[in-house]
């Protein structure tokens, strides 16, 4: 299993602390750089005490999802799409299509609106679904599956 480095770990946990001060932090893509490198320093060490992997290391409510041939970890609320943290290089992809989150170690997918609608086990979703072990979620054309939740 591959993990994802620190620059989407970084975001990830910055998003978890904004979604917490939303009136008072900008989103990632507005943070100066500085910031951007002190959040990456910051996972970097978080990732490499005691010698796991982030994968070994995560708790029993992460989201792991196979992308093509690479899999992915996530540890909070995410979006997917052209300009998601799980990026969708696919032009029938809006720029965030999909949002991914977590509730009561539960995860949800919902689709934000887009044009081509987001599709769960092959049905296009009009509100928020739960997500489990070997859903298959389409995106644009793009289809990924979860690993586990």
């Amino acid at each position: 299993m591959t993990t994802i480095g620190p620059e989407p770990l970084a975001r990830t946990a910055y998003e978890a602390h904004r979604a917490a001060h939303p009136a008072s932090l900008p989103p990632w893509e507005d943070i100066p750089e500085p910031d951007r490198q002190a959040w990456k320093a910051a996972m970097s060490a978080v990732t490499s005490q005691g010698g796991k992997t982030v994968a070994e290391a995560a708790p029993a409510q992460s989201l792991v999802i196979q992308a093509a041939d690479e899999r992915l970890v996530f540890y909070g609320d995410f979006t997917a799409g052209r300009q998601g943290l799980l990026v969708i290089g696919d032009e029938f992809a809006s720029g965030h299509h999909a949002r991914f989150t977590i509730a009561h170690s539960l995860w949800y997918v919902e689709d934000l609106g887009s044009t081509n609608g987001t599709w769960l086990n092959g049905r296009r979703i009009h509100a928020s679904q739960r997500v489990k072990k070997g859903d298959k979620i389409k995106i644009g054309r793009t289809v990924v599956t979860v690993v586990s939740t």
